[in-house]
């Protein structure tokens, strides 16, 4: 009812205008060459408008005569400025200036319309109609929604639809989703408009398909909507919680492992849920008993190398397994033991070495004629095989870090035996005898037969004999052996080879070995436990020697007595106090504080008293007078025995024994033994030996025997007495 009623209204107004302008064209034809045409000078463009924004629609004219008005969509708004009944609408400026724009305030959807300036006809003036002039009312969208809601819960290998919706934008929306990267999705998606029932705005609808990953667990995806209204984006988000199987990261902690060393292998877990199982395998073998995600291996071994530690862990979702293989690395080890080659002449020889390591060994070759290398890697070969080409061959086997390993390996040229022997070889009659018979031989001989006395030994007879047959590299060590042997077995044996090259033999004389006499081997023993009686005995003197406690003893008994020789034999008469020939510490007779000694070269050692021409102290005979004594003479000046100290630098050697100290000689301190002393050093100073060393003759006060050195005359009622 309200619509019809609009529309009567509008229909009646069309024709009002209709009506007025038909009537004016009369008026205007009857004056058209008095007045000057009205024209616009400012018409009205096509223009956009937020929605609520004010726009102004310009219009003027000059030498306007008729009457202006604005219509919408084809119905006037009115003449008069004020434009009653469209409260938002005015016309703007003033008549002088011909200036009628019509200006909308706070546009409204309903101003999304066709506005054009109209002037009607007057007397001689014709009607005039502007462009018309189309206005957009732009509308923002609503706040764009993610259907889903603000959080999903999915699994990795779903397939999951995200949906955003603008909705009520003229124009529709620009929708757009932007993953957890920051980046826009371009695959994948469809967009969808739908008009609103005013024909004017739309919703907007983006729908966008995926398959979350482990990756997108907790990533946020954004719906984001653009639009001419929209001075910024609008945007909204949702969080996406990613259900996932465990992922695995396996670790062993050594980065070089070598052999006889223990490894650990940890098994990092990363799952939602986080709740998870574990399982370890040994080469697909389940290891039971350990649930950890710790796993140790100990002392690994080169056969350990390249086997698979595996990790399996399971959760709700599902099981993942992760596997290591071990690289062990060990030095290098023959596989195969290197075989010896028989070739002739010239033929063509392959050497193989196989190497077993990790890393890889480098292998080189070397033979006993050269010092270079021949060869690298596993395989030798030699083309023409000569006398120079053949022997012994080297293959040497190196890696970085371990020790290296070596085989010697023999290329034999073929060709006739050779035997050897020692000529002449001894045995014992009646116990079991050996003949030896060195053989060479490549190939290995075919035939070898013992004689004797040109006749062929029967092996299998009862005579006792056996062969024993020991491989060499290079042919065999063949023994015969006599058991029991008696007189006739010794004699002239004959070692013979035969092999597919030729022939050779040898000729031993097999002679009886004759036993070594018990008295000899008895003599010989205690030959053996003498000699070592001696030097022990020896070496004890030589260490008591050194002793300075025996050097002081054998001093004090030298201080004690007189000297005596066995080339004469002399009893000295020395003139002391006559009351007492003993020692008396408190006599005052005695002189403790004179210490004098003599020193004597070392070419005077093994004089006799004889052999002395000191005529300073000339023996004083006994005469009838003196009743066979005779005077007092002191003899301190003559001889101190040397110090302990001096006595300890003597080594106990046979040097030592030509350079004993002069003094200790019987006859130095006898002047009734020697004829003069004009060979002997004087009584002070450092004097030298022949072995360079130095000494002194005065050594440190000891407590000896003296005269009174105040005693200047020789007393004559003495008592003689024997020192």
């Amino acid at each position: 009812m309200v619509a019809n009623t609009k529309n009567l209204k509008m229909a009646v107004t069309a024709g009002v205008q209709i009506l007025i302008i038909v009537s004016m064209f009369p008026v205007f034809a009857e004056r058209k060459e008095d007045f000057t045409q009205q024209t616009f000078l400012r018409e009205p463009k096509d223009k956009m408008v937020i929605l609520g924004e004010d726009i102004l629609l310009p219009c003027r004219v000059q030498n306007k005569v008729g009457m202006l008005q604005w219509t919408r969509d084809g119905f006037g708004l009115g003449s008069d400025r004020e434009l009653i009944g469209f409260p938002r609408y005015t016309m703007v400026g003033n008549d002088e200036e011909g200036d009628y724009s019509l200006q909308v305030i706070n546009a409204q959807l309903v101003d999304d319309a066709e506005f054009q300036c109209q002037v009607g006809a007057a007397e001689g003036v014709t009607g005039i109609r502007s462009t018309t002039a189309v206005l957009t009312v732009l509308v923002p969208p609503e706040p764009p929604i993610i259907v889903q809601g603000d959080y999903l819960w999915t699994t990795t290998g779903m397939t999951v639809e995200l949906t955003c919706e603008a909705r009520g934008g003229r124009p529709p929306a620009e929708l757009a989703w932007v993953d957890g990267k920051g980046d826009v999705v371009e695959t994948n998606t469809d967009y969808k408009t739908h008009k609103l029932t005013d024909g004017k705005r739309s919703n907007a609808i983006l729908t966008w398909k995926f398959t979350p990953k482990r990756e997108d667990h907790l990533k946020s995806f954004t719906c984001r909507s653009e639009n001419s209204a929209l001075k910024q984006p609008a945007l909204a988000s949702i969080t996406v919680n990613v259900k996932y199987a465990p992922k695995l990261d396996l670790l062993a902690h050594s980065t070089r492992i070598l052999e006889n060393s223990n490894v650990q292998f940890t098994c990092k877990v990363d799952a939602n849920p986080p709740e998870v199982s574990f399982k370890w395998y040994r080469n697909d073998e389940q290891i039971l008993g350990n649930n950890r995600t710790v796993f140790v291996l100990n002392r690994l071994t080169r056969e350990n190398n390249r086997d698979a530690i595996s990790c399996e862990v399971s959760n709700t979702i599902g099981t993942t397994k992760a596997t290591h293989t071990i690289n062990v690395q060990y030095g290098p080890m023959f596989t195969r033991k290197l075989e010896n080659v028989e070739a002739d002449l010239g033929d063509r020889v392959t050497l193989s070495c196989d190497v077993d390591s990790n890393p890889k060994s480098n292998i080189i070759w070397t033979s006993e004629h050269s010092t270079k290398v021949l060869g690298t890697g596993p395989v030798l070969v030699i083309p023409k095989v000569t006398p120079e080409t053949s022997g012994v061959f080297e293959c040497r086997a190196t890696v970085s870090g371990f020790p290296q390993v070596s085989e010697k390996v023999m290329i034999f040229l073929k060709g006739p035996p050779i035997t050897t022997a020692k000529k002449t070889q001894f045995g014992k009659q009646g116990d079991t005898v050996e003949v030896e018979c060195m053989i060479t031989s490549v190939p290995k001989p075919s035939r070898v037969v013992w004689t004797r006395n040109s006749q062929i030994l029967d092996i299998d007879n009862s005579r006792g004999y056996e062969i024993i047959k020991q491989p060499l590299e290079n042919g065999m060590r063949n023994l015969l052996m006599i058991h029991k042997a008696q007189s006739e077995d010794f004699g002239l044996y004959n070692c013979s080879v035969w092999n597919e090259y030729g022939h050779d033999s040898v000729l031993i004389q097999l002679k009886r070995q004759e036993s070594i006499p018990t008295l000899i081997i008895i003599a010989g023993s205690i030959g053996g436990i003498v000699f070592v009686a001696s030097v022990t005995a020896v070496t004890i003197m030589c260490v008591r020697k050194r002793s300075p406690m025996k050097i002081r003893k054998f001093q004090s008994r030298n201080k004690g007595k007189d000297s005596d020789t066995s080339a004469r034999d002399y009893e000295l008469k020395v003139q002391v106090r006559s009351t007492s020939s003993v020692s008396n510490e408190n006599d005052p007779g005695w002189n403790i504080t004179n210490d004098v000694s003599r020193a004597r070269e070392a070419n005077d050692l093994y004089k006799f008293p004889a052999e002395y021409s000191d005529s300073v102290f000339t023996p004083v005979l006994e005469t009838p007078a003196s009743n066979g004594y005779v005077p007092y003479v002191d003899y301190t000046k003559e001889y101190t025995p040397p110090s302990v100290q001096q006595l300890a630098r003597l080594q106990c050697s046979s040097q030592y024994l030509e350079e004993i100290d002069p003094r200790f000689h019987a006859g130095y301190a006898n002047p009734y033994l020697r004829n003069s002393h004009s060979t002997l050093p004087s009584p002070h100073g450092v004097y030298l030996n022949n072995r360079g060393q130095f000494f002194s003759n005065t050594f440190p006060q000891k407590h000896y025997i003296t005269a009174d050195p105040n005693s200047a005359q020789v007393q004559t009622s003495t008592v003689a007495t024997h020192v």
